[in-house]
């Protein structure tokens, strides 16, 4: 009979080691999922020696390895709240809607998605390079001033300007000063464009293009039949 009992709570502390702490197990479960979790890797849509335009995008629980990050200027794609951790300290929850704009400096940064849905963002990086000379052209003669009721500036600091242009199909922007700049491409179109550097051409963009003009004098017009909408990132030198 004593056998019989011996063996009986033998089995029964095998039984308790198999199944553990349903607590601990879960708490267990959760550290293996952060640790995990996916790394992305943002996606370089251009770059030259004066700019470079990021683009990330994360899934639900996809994370953006910590790295460094150059003076930037972000604008959202999407609606979307992100755990985020800038120079080895956590920054809490952070929550943008599409088309907010905001800034960061140069540091030590990553971020994961916590929502239910993609987050997805466009960093305008300025690198280190002296940008080219603007001569006579200015931001007081810009898309803005000459074109109201088809540009809305969404941000403006000493180093970014960012407006975004709606161009309906058949109207056009009359001849206007623009800067060194990053164009992107919110939409599919197609336009007419003459500058005082490139000459008159035709050219069609595509969502998700992005593509550098320097300091220039320049006109355009909606040849397509869809309404053309793309950002304008104006890279200020000292004084512009």
């Amino acid at each position: 009979m004593k056998n019989i009992a011996i063996t009986s709570l033998a089995m029964l502390a095998l039984l308790c080691t198999a199944c553990g702490n349903p607590g601990e197990k879960e708490a267990e479960s959760t550290r293996t999922e952060a640790s995990t979790a996916k790394e992305v890797v943002p996606e370089v849509v251009f770059e030259n020696d004066y700019a470079k335009v990021v683009k990330v995008t994360l899934a639900p629980g996809e994370t953006l390895a910590s790295h460094q990050g150059e003076e930037r200027v972000i604008y959202s794609l999407t609606d979307y709240s992100i755990e985020w951790e800038e120079q080895g300290k956590a920054e809490g929850i952070k929550s943008w809607n599409k088309g907010d704009i905001h800034v960061h400096g140069a540091g030590q940064h990553s971020a994961r998605n916590n929502g239910n849905s993609t987050a997805q963002w466009l960093a305008f990086v300025k690198k280190k390079a002296e940008l080219p000379d603007c001569s006579e052209n200015t931001l007081e003669n810009d898309v803005i001033t000459v074109a109201p009721d088809f540009a809305n500036q969404g941000f403006e600091n000493e180093a970014f300007r960012i407006t975004e242009v709606t161009l309906p199909p058949g109207e056009n922007i009359p001849m206007h000063s623009g800067i060194n700049r990053v164009i992107y491409s919110l939409t599919d179109y197609r336009i007419r464009y003459e500058s005082n550097v490139e000459g008159k051409g035709e050219k069609s963009f595509q969502t998700g293009d992005a593509h550098w003009h320097e300091a220039c004098k320049h006109a355009l017009e909606n040849t397509g039949n869809k309404e053309a909408r793309f950002l304008v990132v104006a890279y200020k030198r000292a004084n512009e």
